[in-house]
């Protein structure tokens, strides 16, 4: 992946209609209705802050080496009104410098750029007993169309400006018999490919 902070921006920017639906199909297929969140990686941001605007319950934390990113974020945070409950890091997100069981959820969208049996494996130690962790690339299986139809063209575009790795089903089967996690989690094609990992 480069990691051009320009185009990262345009296609964060991008998704921000996108967002919402993506933290509301979180809630529903986790089922979890408060507590903390973890959001990962250069695409973070949008779900975290999401998530915090739909429901009260939660706190998140955003990981990423870039301070752009973040910056992102904590913005999008104080237009919704819930900074006060958004914290950043400006980190490296492998290995998670969090402790173990420390997050009821954890997301990490356009993970096929970067994603390695590593990072899975960290993902399931930071999941509390009962957590969730959605980690993948698309639109999300809630988006509406009518959402998608306007941006699409232009997100293929600069996802494959950055260097965009495609990926299948198999391939994320794979990475998940690396890691040792075929027994906890499933990889789901509803809106895109995405591994579900519990605890």
């Amino acid at each position: 992946m480069t990691r051009d902070g320009d185009l990262i921006e345009q296609i964060n920017t991008l998704w921000l209609p996108v967002y919402p639906f993506m933290a509301g199909h979180l809630l529903a297929a986790s089922g979890v209705r408060s507590g903390k969140l973890l959001d990962l990686g250069p695409f973070a941001g949008g779900i975290a802050v999401s998530l915090l605007a739909k429901s009260s319950g939660f706190r998140a934390k955003v990981i990423d080496p870039s301070a752009r990113v973040l910056c992102s974020a904590l913005e999008w945070a104080r237009e919704q009104g819930c900074s006060s409950r958004l914290a950043v890091q400006l980190s490296p997100v492998e290995p998670i410098p969090e402790p173990g069981g420390s997050f009821d959820l954890v997301t990490v969208r356009g993970a096929f750029f970067f994603l390695t049996p590593l990072l899975l494996r960290e993902v399931k130690r930071v999941l509390r007993p009962g957590g969730f962790g959605w980690l993948g690339g698309g639109y999300g299986p809630l988006t509406p169309k009518e959402v998608i139809a306007p941006l699409a063209d232009r997100s293929r575009r600069l996802n494959e400006e950055l260097g965009k790795r495609r990926i299948t089903a198999a391939k994320c089967q794979e990475l998940l018999a690396s890691a040792g996690l075929a027994s906890c989690a499933k990889i789901s094609t509803a809106g895109g490919l995405w591994i579900e990992v519990t605890d």
